[in-house]
């Protein structure tokens, strides 16, 4: 029993470290649960702990005494910040404050009163407890310190496959027939587990680059832009991004614009330890109007050949993350089929599929 509940919780924290911060990374905002990673808010929660969040949207209610996460980088909150509602302005703003801070944050004119569309959560609370994982949040921020370091991903995989191996080759035989035929699930998951964290993990280590421009008879100034308004019929060269890699292995990079007027000088970054890269792309101001610009740089890991990673890359760039980030859980889900048991008994199963699928289809 007590196995039982450990395997289900061990599948409930994985499912979080890895849905959560590829969430957030596909919503471009935090999602579901964050990593604290200060101590502006103790004794609630402290840097590593992980706190659990709810959406907001236009018809979300607030009230002094919520925790919330806000930011708006036009108006210089350019960190997405934890923070507690402690009053409301006459313009229906808020002042935040973490609790272990002797000001507001707006005290100064440090930030300025946080209006509801800067909000993209809630902290849920139990009673007055918010919802919270205490020190779970150090599993991300650890890899996240790390990820620019290559080496650690493979490290990992390694430690993990000769511990499972060992576990095989010193197990008893009495042992082993006690087994269900559970384990070759449990195997499955992990290896699904695992294959999720890495793709959240190349996730974590690529770029999504957004801007808003526009193309006018008159180049002029646009809210929120660094490009600003472009005369139509002009050219303008962009530096969109540096990348470097700070890691012992290879890395390769793959970027793709979503705007047929960004043409980007080069898709394809293989980038050796300490190798550095400019992304950029030369904008052609051809149709009028507002436009907003997608660029993403895929940040892959060399499970597979580069050649074949460019090659999933140029079909779709997801692609290419699901199936680098499979290949090296694919070990993982096949070590209990290395046993003549457990093939037979898949061998068994397949044929009662087949079988009854062949039912279905003659009717």
């Amino acid at each position: 029993m007590l196995k039982k509940v450990g395997n289900y919780l061990f599948i409930i924290i994985v499912a979080i470290l890895v849905i959560s911060p590829l969430a957030t990374i596909l919503r471009q905002e935090p999602t579901f649960a964050v990593s604290i990673r200060t101590w502006s808010m103790v004794p609630v929660f402290t840097r590593g702990d992980m706190v659990f969040i709810l959406p907001t949207n236009e018809h979300t209610n607030f009230s002094p005494g919520q925790i919330i996460v806000f930011r708006s980088e036009e108006h210089g909150i350019r960190d997405w910040t934890m923070h507690r509602i402690v009053d409301v302005d006459q313009d229906g703003a808020f002042i935040t404050k973490g609790d272990a801070n002797a000001e507001t944050d707006q005290v100064g004119s440090r930030f300025p009163p946080v209006k509801a569309e800067w909000i993209a959560g809630v902290v849920p609370t139990i009673g007055s407890q918010p919802l919270m994982i205490p020190l779970l949040g150090y599993i991300p921020l650890l890899l996240e310190e790390k990820m620019q370091d290559s080496s650690v991903l493979p490290v990992l995989l390694g430690v993990l496959a000769v511990v499972l191996l060992a576990d095989e080759i010193f197990k008893s035989k009495k042992k082993r027939k006690k087994e269900t035929l559970q384990k070759s699930q449990l195997y499955f998951l992990g290896g699904l587990a695992f294959a999720m964290l890495m793709g959240a993990l190349m996730l974590m280590g690529s770029l999504f680059i957004t801007f808003p421009f526009g193309v006018e008879d008159n180049p002029g100034v646009l809210m929120g832009s660094d490009v600003g308004v472009l005369e139509q019929g002009t050219s303008r060269e962009l530096t969109l991004a540096e990348l470097k890699n700070e890691g012992s292995i290879p890395s390769l990079y793959y970027a793709v614009s979503s705007d047929p007027q960004l043409m980007l000088q080069q898709n394809v970054y293989r980038l050796r330890k300490g190798d550095t890269a400019e992304v950029i792309a030369t904008l052609n101001a051809e149709v009028p109007g507002i436009h907003q610009a997608n660029v993403h740089i895929g940040m892959f890991m060399p499970f597979l050949p580069f050649a074949a990673i460019r090659f999933l890359a140029d079909i779709n760039l997801w692609l290419a993350f699901a199936v680098v980030a499979f290949v090296p859980a694919l070990p993982l889900m096949a070590l209990p089929y290395l046993e003549p048991r457990e093939r037979r008994r898949l061998v068994k199963i397949w044929r009662k599929r087949i079988s009854r699928i062949a039912e279905i289809i003659g009717g």
